[in-house]
């Protein structure tokens, strides 16, 4: 006899936090040193991975692991984001800017140096924003450029290297015509709405790019003469610059193909220099000391020392000293904002999101069910039941006809079936099938249409089932 059981209209408690979880819906994509946040189309936030310094935003202070996203309180109107190493920034849509997590250098602004467990307003009027390391930037919307937070080496731009500021701090020039900021490790950038960049802080290894090769600028100093500046993104000693034409640029140190410039070495540019003479370039993301870059054919490349698969090789001490694609498909439509120490991602054109690199703490959150990292890009998934490796049921011992089906579906299996659950793809549990035989008949007519993950006996892996 079969037993049925219809979750439709019920939701157990576990459950209830990731009830809007989906596999798509996904906008923007950040990561920190040992986790991801991320914003969806709909408004809301979601972390997993590392919840150090409450980057979850509950209020509670205790270290956690996050398996799988985890929406950051119940807010819908939040419209970008940034981290930093172990904190949050994030906009909402009336442009005031909010922190929470870690704030030992006073990087949140909100004048100490306590950790903060939930979202704060830490700012009004936010035009861009970016976390660094330990510092934040932002431009407000009259133009002017304000940071906080970690600035031994000048990395604030306000003219002195003063170890750390908690409230914020005007750039020295206090000009009035800042379009875009950009933090980095120990480094800022802003481009001014003319498409001038400029740069300040750590210079030990060409970093600021304004042909000075050594010392800290505490001042923010203009890079050459043009004026086509798009973006700006820095690691530890490299940093990458895209022009409006698609063209890319690097500067910093090129050791272990960071910089992307095959033929370079390991020297220092202190100038931006092309990375290759194409133009072909339209988004670029930097990690400690690697980077990704978003082509205008929408395929993705990555380059630099390869922690944890994170840049396609096959060895963690390898590297790429010319950019090498990730995969082969043309399809990829934001990298994150920030990339991870070690681990990297991407949003789709089919707004899903991959991620790949180090999963010690579960920053992947691709629903495996272990902490093992992935040289390829793996899919962000809501539950472990939606592990996106599910078995096609032509290579499974597992029969299942008709697939896409309509109303009913035929299951054949050649031993004893204890139990079979269908969960949607929000990895909620729709049907419990229990006491199953060999061959048996499972009525779905009552599902909606959509796309269903079977799993049968406890099996580790899931296979996917198509309601017309």
């Amino acid at each position: 006899m079969v037993h049925i059981t219809s979750f439709k209209n019920r939701q157990n408690h576990n459950n209830a936090m990731n009830a809007q979880c989906s596999l798509t819906g996904w906008k923007k994509f950040s990561q920190g040193e040992t986790f991801s946040v991320a914003l969806k189309e709909d408004g809301t936030l979601w972390m997993w991975g590392q919840n150090i310094n409450s980057i979850l935003g509950n209020g509670s202070g205790t270290v956690t692991i996050v398996q799988h996203p985890t929406q950051i309180g119940t807010d819908n109107d939040w419209t970008d984001i940034s981290v930093g190493r172990w904190f949050v920034l994030a906009k909402k849509s009336n442009n005031n800017l909010y922190g929470w997590g870690d704030n030992q250098f006073g990087n949140l602004g909100n004048g100490n140096n306590t950790a903060q467990y939930s979202p704060i307003m830490i700012a009004q009027n936010v035009k861009s924003f970016s976390a660094g390391y330990h510092h934040s930037m932002i431009v407000k919307t009259d133009g002017t450029m304000w940071g906080t937070g970690y600035n031994e080496w000048g990395n604030l731009g306000n003219g002195t290297l003063v170890g750390y500021y908690n409230i914020w701090q005007q750039e020295a020039s206090l000009s009035t015509d800042w379009d875009k900021a950009s933090a980095g490790y120990y480094n800022s950038f802003g481009i001014k709405t003319n498409g001038t960049l400029w740069s300040c802080g750590a210079n030990v290894q060409g970093q600021t790019g304004t042909g000075v090769t050594a010392g800290a600028a505490s001042n923010f100093a203009q890079i050459g003469t043009d004026t086509n500046w798009k973006d700006v993104s820095c690691g530890v000693y490299h940093v990458l610059g895209l022009k409006t034409t698609g063209k890319l640029w690097g500067w910093g140190s090129s050791a272990n193909g960071r910089l992307g410039i095959a033929g370079a070495g390991a020297q220092f540019f202190y100038t931006p220099q092309a990375v290759e003479p194409t133009f072909n370039y339209k988004q670029i993301a930097t990690s400690w000391d690697a980077s990704a870059i978003i082509k205008n054919d929408n395929s993705m490349y990555a380059f630099g020392v390869n922690h944890n698969g994170i840049t396609g090789g096959t060895t963690a001490d390898t590297y790429n000293l010319a950019p090498q694609q990730i995969g082969t498909d043309k399809n990829w439509k934001t990298l994150a904002l920030r990339v991870g120490a070690f681990h990297f991602g991407a949003v789709k054109k089919d707004t899903s999101l991959r991620s790949w690199g180090a999963d010690n703490l579960y920053q992947l959150g691709n629903g495996d069910g272990v902490s093992a990292d992935s040289k390829v890009p793996t899919q962000v998934v809501c539950s472990a039941v939606l592990n996106t490796n599910e078995t096609d049921t032509k290579e499974s011992k597992i029969s299942l006809y008709p697939n896409p089906a309509k109303d009913i579906v035929h299951v054949k299996y050649p031993g004893n079936l204890q139990q079979v659950k269908i969960y949607n793809s929000n990895g909620l549990l729709v049907k419990l099938i229990s006491n199953v035989d060999h061959q048996s008949t499972i009525n779905i007519s009552d599902l909606p249409a959509g796309i269903y993950f079977i799993h049968a006996n406890n099996e580790a892996q899931s296979f996917k089932l198509i309601k017309k």
